[in-house]
């Protein structure tokens, strides 16, 4: 396979990830219905505006990142790629009773897009890790990947936690991506002098702001509190990787920054998992604990009706499960393995952690245990070890043509 063949199936795998993210986050709870008559609305406001263009700026950007150099699109055809998706979500949107459908929405998430291909030109140069290397970039490293995953996390996020306190477990996911571009930073570019950690944090912050404001808009304190983590956690962990590259302590990056960031991810899942359906916070989840178990079929058996912020903490989970997959792959990912055995492994941890997530919530009055979330979540952890072993294929396909870049699964 080529370079060019495992960064198109790369591309893919991605992109549609991301398109699946974007459909779902603007049209759950999916009560399409036909109305008795279609309206568009021409109005618009410029908090609208920025949060179009950094909603599809991600597709843009990430589109363009996950293709080997020589092969990128020009950004006006990603704008038009973007349009069209956008207008395809406008029309669905006009058989959705409680949203509206907006020609504005079209042109502005065009412009994310397109703003998201073009803002990837320009930093690309930046982004080599290696002098001999032609085509790999610090986003085509398999830990990079996990700050990619969790840019729809944090949408769905702060989209399910609208009007509670949930948001805030938004700061743990901050110290994780914040964590991960910093060692990839102090690992592989700070070195060589592509960037320094101006850039780093400059980076970190717009990665924040973008994964963040879509879903924590009304909550600038959150806002705030999680750029400040973000760019600490960068700040401290590319510092750190740096040292211990030039002092020779440590020539492997990847598995000693999973289990650095391993804690901050556990924190932040199981309590985004036992969190009440309903109430503002953990106090509702003590006082619900009654002594009996439930579980059901239904997405929350404390909450039977299909809301849309039952239905973006569903998302949650299961975009947190695409995490344990592909972090699952990640620690084994120096065996050379087809993903036909690896999935197995990824199966088994993911079933083990569904049964110990489910059998908790199942104790619980305002939770209840779900048995199609926990096997959705299996799906989506199998879903994230795919999208790893696609990345490290890449990776190695272009270590075979003699980019001077560090060893898969222990960089």
């Amino acid at each position: 396979m080529t370079a060019a063949d495992s960064g198109s199936r790369l591309g893919q795998g991605l992109l549609v990830y991301f398109v699946v993210a974007v459909l779902f986050v603007t049209w759950a709870p999916f009560g399409f219905v036909v109305p008795g008559s279609m309206s568009v609305t021409t109005a618009w406001t410029w908090s609208d505006l920025v949060l179009n263009v950094v909603m599809f700026l991600p597709l843009g950007f990430f589109w363009q990142a996950s293709r080997p150099r020589g092969s990128t699109t020009p950004w006006w055809v990603v704008g038009l790629a973007g349009a069209a998706l956008s207008l395809a979500i406008e029309t669905g949107q006009l058989f959705l009773p409680e949203r509206y459908s907006s020609p504005f929405d079209v042109v502005t998430n065009g412009l994310g897009a397109a703003v998201g291909a073009r803002l990837f030109e320009r930093v690309r140069p930046r982004l080599r890790v290696g002098a001999e290397s032609a085509s790999m970039l610090a986003l085509e490293l398999p830990l990079a990947g996990l700050a990619l995953l969790l840019t729809p996390l944090l949408w769905v996020s702060g989209f399910g936690s609208v009007g509670t306190e949930r948001v805030w477990l938004m700061l743990p996911l901050a110290a994780f991506g914040g964590a991960v571009l910093g060692a990839v930073h102090g690992a592989h570019l700070e070195a060589r002098g592509n960037a320094g950690r101006g850039g780093l944090l400059v980076a970190v912050l717009a990665w924040f702001l973008v994964a963040a404001l879509p879903g924590a808009a009304s909550r600038p304190d959150v806002l705030l509190a999680g750029s400040i983590v973000a760019l600490l956690a960068a700040w401290l962990r590319s510092l750190a990787t740096a040292r211990a590259r030039r002092g020779g302590r440590e020539r492997r990056v990847e598995l000693p920054t999973l289990r650095l960031v391993l804690p901050f991810f556990a924190a932040y899942l199981v309590l985004s998992a036992l969190w009440p359906a309903s109430g503002s916070g953990l106090p509702s989840l003590l006082d619900g604990l009654d002594g009996s178990w439930r579980g059901a079929w239904t997405l929350s058996p404390a909450q039977p009706e299909l809301t849309r912020a039952l239905m973006m903490r569903t998302l949650e989970y299961l975009a947190a499960f695409t995490l344990v997959g592909y972090m699952t792959a990640e620690f084994h990912g120096r065996q050379n393995t087809r993903y036909g055995r690896a999935a197995l492994r990824v199966f088994g941890y993911a079933l083990v952690l569904v049964l110990v997530l489910e059998g908790a919530r199942g104790w619980s009055v305002s939770v209840g245990a779900s048995y199609s979330v926990g096997l959705l979540g299996i799906g989506a952890a199998i879903c994230g070890g795919w999208l790893y072993h696609l990345q490290r294929d890449h990776v190695r396909t272009l270590l075979q043509g003699g980019s001077a870049v560090p060893r898969v699964g222990g960089s």
